[in-house]
């Protein structure tokens, strides 16, 4: 049925005890989540550094009105193609070459964040934890009989395309939207293929506690939002938000930078997918969601361009045995921020 009951703007969270001791856990304060990043215990993608957040910059006297221009050539998340193009499991064969080489290395090797919370961070013990790091064991059962059988890598946003292409990682389990772009690659990035979706969800607004923001509307008049340059929610902030609702946005490389410019007070509010939101809001005291999503995304597992075999046995894994997991694992890590959600349906091309 999907996410329907995400976006309820933080009102199935639990009882403060619930979300003081999550915070804990995931790191809460800005200062454990710098000292978390910096953990270096699983390897990283072609000895890149780990994903940090750069400090962000003195303000200008301006910035807080004039909205940042975007990278040049920022390409949009978003374009016109039919994105349902992922293999029935029944379709053909889950055992051609991709496939054969994971069971023939005997562990499968996943690309995953290390900073993501609630998805694939650092918990208390220093090992990654998460909504998609608990995917990633599923799909280690499904291809060789053991949860365990499994090599994290953590790759650098920038890199995640390249490394499935150069045969780095087997898959990408990193909340990676599907996207047209990502299907059909770029100059700088070569296509990949995708699972069918395994999350819903859409843009949703992140302010402090004290906000008078309600969500993405016109409370948000004369307001500097930040985004991340390419997303959805930087082509809401480019037309509905300015034209419409009066917003001013900050564009940054990805949204954990937002928070860092949120918790300096340099911004009012962060748009993003609601699955990061929730791990955001859940990460800082402080925060919370305000109003509902708006729009739908979803993410995928991604794999290298033209590895149908392993997509198959991957929806498999997800419409199949990967039902109640996905429950479990929801009801575990997000269904105290985005509310009752069940898993979506197939979506096969």
């Amino acid at each position: 049925m999907g996410n329907t009951g995400a976006g309820s703007g933080g009102a199935a969270r639990g009882d403060a005890a619930v979300r003081r001791d999550r915070r804990r856990v995931a790191g809460g304060w800005a200062t454990v989540w710098l000292a978390a990043v910096a953990l270096v215990t699983v390897p990283t993608v072609s000895g890149a550094a780990p994903q940090q957040a750069p400090t962000a910059g003195a303000r200008s006297a301006t910035q807080a009105g004039v909205p940042e221009q975007a990278p040049r050539n920022s390409a949009s998340a978003g374009g016109n193609c039919d994105t349902k193009v992922s293999p029935d499991p029944e379709s053909g064969s889950k055992n051609g070459a991709a496939v054969k080489k994971i069971k023939e290395r005997g562990k499968l090797i996943a690309g995953v964040a290390q900073n993501s919370n609630l998805w694939s961070h650092r918990n208390a013990e220093g090992e990654l934890a998460g909504f998609d790091i608990d995917l990633v064991r599923q799909l280690a059962d499904s291809l060789l009989g053991d949860r365990d059988a499994v090599e994290l890598r953590t790759v650098p946003v920038d890199r995640r395309q390249q490394a499935l292409e150069e045969g780095e990682v087997d898959v990408l389990v990193q909340a990676v939207p599907i996207t047209c772009r990502a299907l059909k690659g770029t100059p700088e990035e070569p296509p990949v293929d995708f699972s069918s979706p395994y999350f819903e969800t859409g843009q949703q607004v992140l302010v402090p506690e004290h906000s008078d923001i309600t969500g993405f509307n016109r409370t948000l008049k004369g307001k500097t939002v930040c985004t991340a340059y390419g997303s959805s929610g930087y082509e809401l902030l480019s037309d509905e938000g300015q034209k419409k609702y009066g917003a001013w946005m900050r564009g940054r490389p990805n949204a954990l930078d937002c928070l860092m410019l949120l918790q300096l007070s340099r911004v009012d509010a962060v748009l993003t997918d609601s699955g990061t939101a929730a791990g955001l809001a859940a990460q800082e005291d402080g925060t919370r969601l305000a109003g509902p999503q708006i729009g739908k995304d979803s993410y995928g597992v991604a794999v290298k361009d033209g590895a149908d075999d392993l997509l198959r046995v991957i929806n498999g894994t997800l419409e199949k045995t990967g039902k109640n997991a996905w429950q479990k694992s929801y009801d575990r890590w997000l269904k105290d921020w985005l509310g009752p959600a069940g898993p979506p349906e197939p979506q096969y091309g």
